[in-house]
């Protein structure tokens, strides 16, 4: 895929170069616990926490954020069972990967979730209208326009050295914390992610398969599974 993206030259130096180097061997470590810069939602009483790592550039993110996300947020988020925890970090295409971090970190606090929704819900016109050679930036225009940000204001933040260092460091505390691929999820604290195995691909959990009522559960990234998956987790913690 080639894309030229003019407002991002300032964004492009070091990119590479973590997006190359990220991650290690898988560890297990937990990283549950909310930091100062974390965007969360949710209930701080909520019983439950649940981690999202996932990247602006990721197919299967787009795929968890439009089937199963909205599940997870009313029934679980907006219900105060859930604390939820949203941590981007860069895969490949690394360019809009940070696009997106840089995109929703400009727009106010409140509409963060907002700006990470309709950043999936476009990915895939982003992409093709970027495989074709068309004008990418008037997408992240309208995007930034919902969640009130101007393409003035949009600029400013693509040329913001800060936002550069928001990327990097994004990047390397998602190596740091362990984190080898996207959608990563982090309860009841350790790793949930999908595994592929003979029989399909199935979520893990800790490294292991993850066993509810004794059985593997398919890694379907739908609402279904992670209704599941979040009420196995909240009667564990009773």
């Amino acid at each position: 895929m080639t894309m030229i993206i003019r407002p991002l030259a300032s964004l492009a130096f070091a990119i590479g170069i973590l997006a190359a180097s990220a991650a290690p061997g898988y560890s297990q470590n937990p990283a549950q616990a909310e930091r100062p810069d974390d965007h969360a939602i949710g209930s701080t009483d909520a019983p439950l926490t649940m981690v999202e790592y996932a990247s602006f550039a990721c197919p299967h993110c787009a795929h968890y954020q439009i089937d199963a996300w909205p599940t997870v947020n009313a029934e679980f988020v907006e219900t105060g069972l859930v604390r939820y925890i949203y941590r981007p970090m860069l895969t490949s295409p690394p360019q809009i990967a940070a696009i997106g971090m840089v995109l929703a970190e400009c727009a106010a606090d409140e509409e963060y979730f907002d700006a990470v929704d309709l950043l999936f819900t476009e990915q895939s016109n982003i992409f093709q209208t970027a495989q074709d050679g068309g004008d990418v930036i008037a997408i992240y225009d309208r995007i930034a326009a919902a969640v009130g940000v101007s393409p003035e204001q949009l600029s400013a933040c693509f040329g913001d050295p800060a936002m550069n260092e928001m990327v990097n460091a994004d990047a390397q505390q998602a190596s740091t914390d362990g984190i080898t691929g996207t959608p990563t999820f982090i309860i009841g604290g350790k790793v949930l992610s999908t595994e592929p195995t003979v029989d399909g691909l199935i979520f893990t959990w800790g490294g292991a398969p993850l066993l509810i009522d004794g059985q593997r559960v398919p890694g379907q990234l739908d609402g279904d599974s992670f209704r599941r998956i979040i009420l196995h987790f909240l009667e564990m913690s009773e």
